[in-house]
């Protein structure tokens, strides 16, 4: 199919037009102008003779319709990601009202299927034992969390309607990075391993691979099957083991301060008021404190048995992250070129 994909420049998105093509599909994506597929494709391995591109930013509903005209389906990954709560505004035009735009936009020409990229975090905190792709839409605890779960009720309310919407969610997204962008998790151990020290409490956090959620966007592209939802939250990581992970893979050794759950939760606060005027690690929030201590685990069963998936080991996922981006050899990538737009 020819497949319209957004935010393709950024980590989980390049790494999902990678597998697209992988998969022989054609792909047509838009490239914010101030934006460079050279920074996260080619390193990649990806030439730009094997995708279209639409400049434009994907607030504007005439640049949606451009992307879109002519695609059987679409990717949306697009999205701000981040715990800086200065960018509400942002994370408002972005998350939630150009996912509106470009979902029903989609709809209305008929793409099939329509692939959202929605967050783990637009259902947290869930009533649930475990977060399943049925689980509820939560309010959300920080700008992100709430612009994504207004996308979500929106990506929910046109599959209720027959739209073919697929939506996915990614947990912390782990893996290799994508020329100069690395998943936020990885920027949030960037603090830990600068200075050397971390907290040390009893909790965990959900991880998945990277290439792992790209081959998901992959396997859904089916026309024909209608709505569906898929949890993609890898494996539930005790905070000490991946603490345990990051000594292994840099050979250094991280100073351990034991704190409670509350004490997380409250120094996640203080750090939302800091973050307010100064910029602040990614990993050091009220929502990144309460995820960790909560440690709720996903059940992933629909995703893994519908898709024929299984999920790539986290610990070298997690080593992968932190390593040195390796450029891929074009030639050796894709099986077919073509000539772009």
């Amino acid at each position: 199919m020819r497949i319209a994909v957004t935010g393709a420049t950024g980590y989980i998105g390049a790494h999902s037009t990678k597998a697209l093509l992988a998969a022989g599909h054609e792909v047509r994506l838009l490239i914010h102008p101030d934006d460079s597929a050279g920074n996260s494709l080619v390193p990649l391995g990806i030439l730009d003779s094997q995708y279209e591109t639409v400049v434009g930013d994907v607030r504007d509903p005439e640049v949606i319709t451009e992307l879109l005209t002519g695609c059987d389906a679409v990717l949306h990954a697009a999205g701000i990601v981040g715990v800086d709560n200065r960018r509400e505004t942002l994370m408002w035009q972005v998350n939630t009202q150009a996912t509106a735009t470009l979902l029903t936009r989609a709809a209305g020409l008929g793409l099939d299927p329509i692939v959202h990229v929605a967050s783990y975090s637009a259902l947290f905190p869930c009533p649930d034992p475990a977060i399943g792709p049925d689980s509820p839409t939560a309010d959300g605890r920080s700008a992100y969390g709430r612009t994504k779960s207004a996308a979500d009720r929106i990506a929910r309310a046109l599959q209720a309607g027959g739209a073919p919407v697929v939506i996915t969610y990614p947990s912390s997204v782990v893996g290799p990075a994508a020329g100069t962008h690395r998943g936020i998790t990885a920027l949030g151990w960037a603090a830990l391993l600068k200075f050397g020290v971390s907290p040390s409490f009893d909790g965990g956090m959900a991880m998945i691979d990277v290439r792992d959620v790209a081959d998901v966007h992959a396997a859904v592209m089916q026309p024909g099957r209608g709505p569906r939802r898929y949890m993609c939250g890898g494996e539930m990581v005790p905070f000490t083991s991946m603490l345990d992970m990051l000594e292994d893979a840099t050979g250094r050794r991280l100073r351990r301060v034991p704190v409670s759950q509350g004490a997380m939760r409250a120094l996640g606060r203080v750090c939302d008021v800091i973050a307010r005027v100064l910029p602040i690690s990614p990993g050091i929030s009220y929502e990144a404190a309460w995820l960790l201590t909560a440690a709720t685990p996903t059940d992933d069963s629909r995703t893994l048995d519908e898709l024929n998936l299984s999920w790539r080991p986290i610990r070298q996922a997690l080593i992968d992250s932190i390593r040195p981006a390796r450029p891929v050899e074009p030639t050796a990538l894709m099986p077919t070129e073509r000539t772009s737009r």
